[in-house]
């Protein structure tokens, strides 16, 4: 974070970019790979105006891009970035899409006396050493472990790093009856954790409405974008060590149309509550009363 905040040549929308990859940066491993949409919420911008500023800081040898692709699904993985900081001794990153380590050499050798920053406020061209890196003590400022300061009002969640967010979406897309746009539902997603969600109660949540909709035409299953939206893991609230069976969403549901919960009449089909008549949960007024047609 020091070495980044130190980059006042640059103008105040890329320094911000680099500034939030760095707060995203682990210093154990490394790791730098917010997805596209988190880092554009985190700096305020559209992602076409990320992609811009990530170009120009590339083009100023202050990181470089490595793509990377699921070898099993061939998804596209978000972007893991090596900051120029960690140049000489960059990490090991699985599923890259090319030889990144070459891609470095050639940022460090092919930028070593150009502008750090094209088109600066200043139009300053620094003279100092291109890649500021902590082995060489050539860097502007000192190692970040020995130099805790921090900009104010910018304090980094050690839980970010922690929590695997890939993980944690591949369960959700595995459980969600009906995955639509992914990137949109990651983006909602990310954002709810962020908000304070426990993931947990979100996974309970999808796995609780894909038995609720099991049988149902695919027309009365929400899109996960939308199902993240409308905050609907909290019809189906997480009781701690249970687990999720058939039986007892029937009996949840049974009990909300009982209880006439405004919810019911957008989220439960008219084939589901016959199904709840036959099983004997509830009657055919009580549904009526409702507002569900049977």
């Amino acid at each position: 974070m020091n070495w980044a905040l130190e980059q006042r040549q640059l103008k105040p929308a890329p320094w911000r970019v680099l500034v939030m990859l760095a707060d995203r940066h682990n210093k154990d491993t490394l790791r730098v790979d917010p997805e596209q949409a988190l880092l554009a919420h985190d700096c305020n911008m559209s992602r076409s105006t990320v992609n811009r500023h990530l170009e120009a800081l590339e083009a100023s040898a202050l990181l470089v891009r490595v793509p990377r692709v699921n070898p099993q699904t061939q998804k596209q993985m978000p972007t893991f970035y090596v900051l120029a900081i960690d140049f000489d001794g960059p990490p090991e990153i699985e599923f890259a899409v090319s030889d990144y380590k070459t891609r470095i050499a050639q940022v460090q050798t092919g930028n070593e006396d150009a502008a750090r920053v094209p088109n600066s406020d200043t139009g300053a061209v620094s003279q100092k050493q291109q890649i500021p890196c902590p082995k060489n003590r050539k860097f502007r400022v000192s190692n970040s472990d020995t130099n805790p300061v921090r900009e104010p009002g910018i304090e980094p969640c050690a839980a970010a790093h922690d929590f695997d967010f890939e993980v944690f979406f591949g369960r959700f897309a595995d459980l969600h009856p009906r995955l639509g746009k992914a990137d949109e539902t990651a983006e909602l997603l990310r954002l709810a954790i962020e908000a304070g969600i426990d993931p947990e109660d979100i996974l309970w949540g999808a796995r609780c409405y894909a038995i609720e909709q099991k049988g149902n035409a695919a027309r009365y299953i929400a899109y996960s974008e939308n199902w993240v939206r409308d905050r609907r893991w909290e019809s189906h609230p997480r009781n701690a060590g249970a687990t999720a069976t058939e039986r007892d969403i029937q009996v949840a549901r049974a009990k909300a149309i009982r209880e006439c919960q405004p919810w019911v009449i957008s989220r439960i089909s008219a084939v589901s509550a016959r199904e709840l008549i036959a099983l004997g949960l509830v009657t055919e007024e009580e549904c009526e009363a409702a507002g569900i047609r049977v």
